[in-house]
């Protein structure tokens, strides 16, 4: 048994950073409940800040450093075998709490005794560039703010979570999925084993920076790409993926796959011409997205939609091929996990808006 009213807060941590950390240690804590940190560090040639190794000899924190770079999941891992409390708290080592995180948690708790856990927002500064802007009209923010607006969800992810261990899958992370996704396995996976969704708690808020001081982020979602991919194939994931119409990067490949036969039979400027419907539609759909999405035209912030919607479909893609998975071709998650067996050949005006384009590009095309 787990001691009920204990907390043990795991942060894996690659940067140390000293500020970060002692602001959640810091933090006001619950009357009655007992509050315990694991720090793991993922970076055995860091060099350990004084405060930090100070806590940690005079007992006020848990310091666990890898030997080796282990990544998030096993890191996580670590920390959470170490702890004996009931509840276990997942927090990012780059966010920012509102002094009131623990308070909320732990009212929560008491609300819920029970839970299966409980899942906090994760804001994100006001967008400040086109990049930042993009990232937050491309929906790489939505789920972390989920809990504002939804009571009962499957997943969040861990920059700000907390699980229940009378109600967790022992086997914990899968250490083997490297590139991301990891979290939404684990969340998903707990959730289908004791038929319960994690319960949003609006009032614990965590600010999480802009990745990389605002740049666009083209390596991070490539690599949310090829974890989504990594993931689909897993038993927990399987019921909610389904197939649906060609992506520009999919539609790219469909070409190059059948580029000899235009070639043959037709020449290149075709080909290239087509090449060009493909991208050109893609673009036009998102320079529209973006007067939709703001009310004005932004030719900086298409492009940033554009590449990051593409990066992370790319990722999907090249996994799937260089993985050997060819049903991985057109394969998509229904990341809400509200209903198995989703529907096929979903659309949305967006997809609507792009054929069209390509269909009125090919028709011109063919007449002139």
């Amino acid at each position: 048994m787990y001691e009920a009213k204990a907390i043990d807060i795991v942060i894996p941590s690659f940067r140390l950073d000293e500020q970060i950390l002692l602001g959640i240690i810091n933090l006001d804590r619950p009357l009655n409940f007992k509050v315990n940190f694991y720090i793991v560090a993922d970076n055995p040639d860091l060099t350990i800040p004084y405060a930090i190794l100070n806590l940690a000899q005079t007992g006020r924190i848990n310091l666990v450093v890898n030997e080796v770079n282990l990544g998030f999941g096993e890191t996580r891992n670590r920390g959470i075998r170490v702890g004996k409390g009931k509840w276990l708290l997942l927090l990012d080592d780059d966010i920012v709490p509102e002094k009131g995180l623990l308070l909320a948690y732990g009212q929560a708790i008491l609300q819920y005794s029970d839970a299966l856990g409980f899942a906090g927002v994760t804001n994100f500064p006001e967008p400040f560039n086109n990049a930042t802007l993009a990232m937050e009209l491309h929906g790489l923010t939505g789920h972390f703010k989920a809990a504002k607006t939804n009571h009962r969800m499957k997943w969040v992810p861990t920059a700000n979570v907390m699980l229940n261990r009378d109600k967790m899958d022992p086997s914990l992370f899968n250490d083997t999925l490297k590139k991301g996704g990891e979290d939404i396995e684990f969340l998903v996976r707990n959730s289908t084993l004791f038929a319960e969704q994690y319960i949003g708690v609006p009032d614990a808020v965590v600010i999480h920076p802009w990745w990389n001081n605002g740049q666009i982020q083209t390596e991070r979602q490539f690599r949310y790409g090829v974890g989504a991919a990594q993931i689909a194939e897993l038993p927990v994931i399987r019921p909610y993926v389904y197939h649906d119409f060609t992506n520009t990067s999919e539609t790219l490949l469909l070409l190059i796959l059948a580029s000899p036969y235009i070639l043959w039979n037709y020449s290149l400027s075709w080909l290239l011409l087509l090449l060009l419907i493909i991208i050109g539609s893609e673009f036009l759909t998102n320079c529209i997205r973006t007067r939709y999405k703001t009310t004005k035209f932004s030719f900086g912030l298409a492009i940033n939609l554009f590449w990051l919607k593409n990066c992370y479909e790319a990722g999907y893609l090249y996994e799937s091929i260089t993985s050997g998975r060819w049903r991985g071709f057109a394969e998509r998650i229904d990341m809400s996990f509200s209903k198995k067996n989703p529907s096929w050949f979903r659309l949305n005006k967006w997809k609507i808006i792009k054929t069209c384009l390509i269909a009125i590009s090919l028709l011109l095309a063919t007449v002139f």
